[in-house]
């Protein structure tokens, strides 16, 4: 089981921390039926092509926390999990700011018992 990443615009901090709903449900759970996330290995990729100029918050999302089922999508930067569900905000553990990530790659740190295991 490995930590999930969420990338998101500094404006829609209120829809996940405000506690409204005890939930977080972006536009794309509506539109597409999943939460777009990402591997630590690919924030910074995705942000480059999502988020190009900005300085997007990165939401750490405990997978255990969840109740909705996770789906790994292939795509040609490596597999990315979807979240099929509304996301708790018990499992969103950490809120980092992507800027400071680039000026300290560590920012983004692996803890104990969360990714043991590669994914093939």
């Amino acid at each position: 089981m490995r930590w999930l990443y969420h990338l998101v615009r500094r404006e829609e901090q209120p829809r996940f921390s405000s506690g409204v709903g005890r939930e977080y449900r972006p536009a794309s759970l509506e539109s597409e039926g999943f939460v777009h996330c990402s591997y630590k290995e690919a924030v910074a990729a995705s942000a480059a092509l999502y988020f190009a100029g900005e300085r997007p918050l990165v939401l750490r999302i405990d997978p255990r926390r969840l109740s909705a089922r996770v789906e790994e999508a292939p795509t040609p930067r490596g597999p990315m999990p979807h979240v099929h569900g509304p996301i708790p905000l018990e499992a969103i553990v950490e809120v980092l700011i992507l800027g400071a990530l680039a000026e300290a790659p560590d920012a983004i740190r692996d803890e104990p018992g969360l990714e043991p295991e590669p994914v093939s």
